[in-house]
């Protein structure tokens, strides 16, 4: 099992572009900051990004900026420029025949628990530059360039599937870098025997887990993959087993009518009683409160 494509696929991660502007200097875009995570790329020229916090970045032309939910931020011909709320630059379209600048921006839908999880292990705006891609990547962009230029039937569909392919690479890229916080199943891909575990454990997290049996699809003692499990993913094995076991639990209860024990039973607990006492440990109300105050709150988009 791909455990990076499992993850995805259980946050329900898609992206969709909706802006494609091309803009001469000074120019300026404003956007709320309240999108979960927000894809920005310039396919032509360079600007800066402008945070609440912080010096601006430079952007480059092909550079790919991520930016996670916070405060408003800008991105700019030069720092200080005015800039427009992006829903009435999108009003207006673009404004330049023989633009200096060409903007992309792109918004992903990640949803539940799984979901915030994959944002926590992100700064608040990851800048990769284009020189640091890889060429896979740089390729998709390319292509990302030359379908934005034309129109044509599906171009939508073909914009949208393109920004997934980026998000990928994206994440690919940034949790590679020396000074990145990725998620502890990520930095267990690189060593064989915790990957095999985890990926068992993904695939069957109800299957009756222990650190033995852990320890036994590792090949490894008990004692030494107790250690090494903690040293390298940051939590011992039982506690990554309960904290799986409980995403996937509170997204069957977000996304699901499912009965609490069959919830339960899905999720590894030999019946509904053993999962409200876990649950209500982790959360300090039982699943099916948290169930409906979960289902009162609105989905940010």
């Amino acid at each position: 099992m791909d455990i990076l494509a499992d993850e995805l696929a259980q946050a329900r991660a898609s992206g969709a572009v909706f802006s494609v502007l091309t803009r001469n200097a000074p120019w300026g875009l404003e956007f709320s900051g309240t999108r979960p995570l927000t894809a920005h790329l310039l396919l032509k020229g360079s600007g800066w990004l402008e945070l609440s916090d912080g010096p601006p970045i430079s952007v480059r032309a092909r550079d790919v900026v991520l930016v996670t939910a916070g405060t408003p931020y800008r991105l700019v011909s030069a720092p200080g420029t005015p800039a427009e709320p992006i829903s009435e630059a999108r009003s207006a379209g673009s404004t330049a025949c023989e633009p200096e600048a060409v903007i992309l921006c792109g918004a992903y839908v990640i949803e539940g628990s799984i979901g915030d999880s994959l944002l926590r292990a992100l700064p608040r705006a990851a800048v990769l530059e284009a020189a640091q891609l890889a060429p896979r990547h740089a390729a998709a962009i390319d292509l990302l360039a030359a379908e934005a230029a034309t129109e044509g039937p599906g171009q939508q569909a073909l914009l949208d599937r393109l920004l997934d392919l980026n998000l990928v690479y994206t994440l690919r890229a940034w949790w590679s870098r020396p000074d990145a916080e990725p998620p502890g199943w990520y930095r267990a891909g690189a060593d064989p025997n915790l990957e095999r575990v985890l990926q068992s454990m993904h695939a069957n997290p109800a299957d009756a887990w222990t650190v033995t049996t852990m320890a036994a699809v590792a090949g490894m003692s008990r004692a030494a993959f107790s250690a090494h499990f903690t040293a390298v993913v940051g939590q011992s094995p039982a506690r990554y087993l309960t904290a799986l076991r409980m995403r996937r639990a509170e997204d069957a209860l977000t996304r699901t009518n499912a009965p609490l024990s069959r919830i339960a039973a899905d999720a590894g607990y030999r019946n509904e009683y053993a999962f409200a006492t876990a649950f209500r440990r982790l959360h300090g109300v039982p699943p099916g409160r948290w169930r409906c105050q979960t289902r009162d709150l609105p989905v940010s988009r």
